[in-house]
């Protein structure tokens, strides 16, 4: 465990087993600790480690720790790529949101070791700090090491668990039969760490560098006792039996202090004390532990990840060329063999390029990928060397512009990037749609098999279906709707915070909120030779609907808001070639004063649109299937206007969504449109301000994919534009309006 100086120690670091609470009974040598069995789910959230928790009935507080159970090996490459992909985007989200409301903020007060580089400073992911963890037990010890006399208030602390075996709580307390208990508070701070609620401060050593926790009294004693009737922490004391002196609860995270102390030493800026003292609180508060997870749609294809690498430009180009009809001017095999053999220097070049082609092949039919990876790797590396060194001229795309895109986006926010999603979108269409419909794990609402409707035997039903269903869909402006029965979706957690599940704790003293970074914490290592971080890692294949709108209803809505520079056809490529970087926090979507300059573009009213309809599907979803809203997932392809709204729950889906098919077809359809449901249930002013709020299209920020920005009902009904638009921009034409949907 990483509890820092007084938190009960490493429990690996003692040679026994943790004794039963107060007892002296020793177990044969071990460095597991006892073991629970949680759902996956559970121990991949509420029972991560690091948690504090309790058995039924109250009969001890204990601390989460975890367990190895590797499954590295049970998960395909291009799943264990995008845990690492996201977890760097996470990262680095974590440190830009904590930075931007805290300049002066220490690199390692923002994000962990595992998260950073040491010196400078900037997210660092190393695959080999971590491990793929199977979240099927974890172990707990006994935390925290602190007690309470219920008799006469006096405390016993222990420093670890071996050293509560060697010195068991005594029977006695003060002359009489102790009855004693663990303190149910304890010290939190947003830096991750907690210590016990003990009288033991701590003080900065400027021989040593280091802080020193000072354990007596000024009059020599080691002994106090706990005086806490009051019905606020404020007003706790700690009494020394010695002297009776009282202490005010009031302790200094040990780490930070030192930290900053330094800092300030060595002429930095001056540290305030609120920035270092601990704040009490019960365990059981939720400001003790917040785990942090995020989930993704998983892919067989490693492109989705091997073509966002800078070696591989050129196929990249090509992909999108082929996905958004760009023209691109490729060399043929036969140019390229041709032009290496015919040089010197060169000339062997192409046997060996294409040795490791069939190898890669070989690999792959032996369910060999991560070797097939490599083999593939080094034709590529050959190949790029050609054209860089001018033996082979290079493939042309036919577009400048998504030229520069490609070239610029690895400075752009990954969750937005355009480029990157498209090549997803072409993954998904062909794994979870065209793939799973020829193993019925899909199917297009408008050939509906026997299982999502009873028409199917009946041509007369089945063409009332079709034609009620088409009209819908055409209202809604959809070309394509597609329930995905076994969408695989991928959740991990691989960390949590303290105090605050976000990056920024707002601390208030004396009326003012001050800013404090959140640093975000690995999980504990492993009990196994190394130093690895477990990531638990839950898979399940959930229901899901997939969206894919009508490109010439989007031409003609865009036409409609005066947006620049609309093309007549190739919608995509126009979002490639247009897209600016949205920013990690979507800064420019945030204005609030009405004073916004954010000019009508063919991104920005794209991803609007989209984002929007989805959430309004996603409300249509929850009420007509039982699902909660806030179980529900979205994923957006803009270039492809295309989105998906999922089940997110890990626990076994019981078909809520083909169910809702079967039974709430058209009421789910036309709620979507039902203009009741396009105003604002809270009064007028969101209706006459135009965006969104929690009474209408907004969903809970955790489901949400770009935190309730780039949303508002307006665009779909019609009325006031986003406020991050000049004033002078005219109200919005709806998407469902009329003249939109001729």
């Amino acid at each position: 465990m990483s509890g820092g100086k007084g938190a009960g120690g490493d429990w690996r670091t003692s040679n026994r087993r943790p004794a039963a609470f107060g007892g002296a009974k020793r177990e044969p040598d071990t460095l597991e600790p006892p073991t629970m069995s949680r759902s996956r789910v559970q121990i991949a959230s509420s029972y991560a480690p690091g948690v504090l928790m309790t058995w039924e009935g109250g009969k001890g507080i204990c601390r989460s720790v975890p367990l190895a159970n590797d499954i590295t090996k049970q998960l395909n490459r291009t799943t264990i790529d995008l845990v690492f992909e996201n977890l760097s985007d996470f990262a680095t989200n974590w440190r830009d949101r904590a930075i931007k409301a805290a300049p002066d903020a220490l690199p390692e007060l923002v994000l962990d070791a595992p998260f950073r580089d040491s010196k400078a400073g900037e997210v660092r992911i190393e695959r080999n700090d971590f491990q793929m963890t199977g979240p099927d037990r974890v172990g707990y010890v006994p935390y925290p090491l602190v007690y309470r006399c219920g008799i006469c208030g006096s405390t016993r602390e222990y420093e670890s668990i071996s050293d509560q075996a060697r010195q068991p709580l005594p029977r006695k307390c003060n002359g009489h039969d102790a009855r004693w208990t663990q303190v149910d508070v304890v010290y939190v701070h947003w830096s991750g760490e907690i210590q016990p609620l003990s009288p033991y401060n701590f003080n900065f050593d400027p021989q040593t560098g280091d802080t020193r926790q000072i354990r007596m009294c000024t009059c020599g004693s080691t002994s106090f006792k706990l005086r806490n009737e009051a019905p606020v922490f404020s007003e706790w004391r700690y009494v020394c039996e010695g002297c009776g002196d009282t202490r005010v609860l009031k302790k200094a995270e040990p780490d930070v202090l030192a930290r900053l102390q330094i800092e300030q030493n060595a002429g930095g800026r001056p540290f305030q004390w609120i920035e270092v003292n601990m704040l009490p609180v019960s365990y059981r508060a939720n400001s003790t532990f917040y785990p942090q997870r995020t989930s993704f749609i998983e892919f067989e294809d490693s492109a989705v990840v091997e073509l966002m690498t800078p070696s591989r430009v050129e196929e990249l180009a090509a992909k999108l060329a082929a996905i958004h009809n760009i023209p691109f001017s490729e060399p043929s095999d036969d140019e390229v063999r041709q032009a290496v053999q015919a040089n010197s220097t060169h000339a062997g070049d192409w046997e060996d390029y294409q040795s490791f082609l069939d190898m890669a092949r070989r690999a792959d039919e032996s369910n060999r990928p991560e070797r097939a990876r490599s083999y593939r790797d080094s034709a590529y590396e050959l190949r790029e060397g050609w054209f860089s060194e001018g033996i082979v001229e290079r493939g042309r795309l036919g577009s400048e512009a998504v030229l520069r895109a490609i070239s610029q986006r690895g400075e752009w926010t990954r969750r937005y990037d355009p480029i990157r999603l498209t090549i997803q979108h072409d993954a998904f269409v062909r794994e979870h749609i065209e793939q799973a419909m020829a193993r019925h794990a899909a199917v297009d609402v408008m050939e509906p098999d026997i299982t999502l409707t009873d028409v199917v035997n009946d041509p007369q039903r089945k063409a009332r279906y079709q034609a009620n269903i088409s009209n819908l869909l055409d209202h809604l402006g959809v070309e394509r709707l597609v329930l995905v029965r076994n969408l695989p979706i991928c959740e991990f957690s691989f960390g949590y915070t303290r105090v605050s599940a976000t990056p920024v704790y707002k601390r208030e003293h004396q009326g003012t909120a001050i800013d404090m970074p959140v640093r975000l914490k690995a999980f504990d290592q492993l009990p196994v030779q190394g130093t690895k971080r477990p990531i638990y890692v839950t898979q399940q294949q959930n229901e899901a609907l997939y969206f894919k709108l009508d490109e010439a209803r989007v031409l003609r809505w865009l036409k409609a808001n005066q947006i620049t520079d609309v093309p007549d056809e190739g919608l995509g490529r126009a979002y490639l070639e247009r897209y600016e970087d949205f920013g990690p926090f979507l800064e420019v979507f945030k204005d609030r004063e009405g004073t916004g300059g954010y000019p009508r573009t063919v991104p920005a009213y794209v991803y609007l649109l989209l984002h929007t309809l989805s959430h309004q599907m996603m409300h249509s979803l929850a009420d007509s299937s039982g699902v909660d809203r806030d179980g529900i997932g979205e994923h957006i392809f803009p270039a492809d206007l295309a989105f998906v709204i999922y089940r997110k729950g890990m626990t076994p889906d019981l078909g809520n969504i083909s169910a809702m098919w079967r039974n709430h077809a058209d009421e789910f359809l036309r709620r979507a449109i039902d203009p009741r449901t396009l105003r604002c249930g809270s009064g007028s002013l969101c209706d006459a301000r135009g965006g969104a709020c929690p009474a209408c299209v907004m969903v809970s920020e955790v489901s949400c994919i770009a935190s309730n920005l780039l949303l508002s009902r307006a665009v779909l009904k019609g009325g006031k534009g986003p406020e991050w638009e000049p004033k002078s921009a005219p109200d919005l034409v709806g998407f469902f309006e009329a003249m939109v949907a001729k």
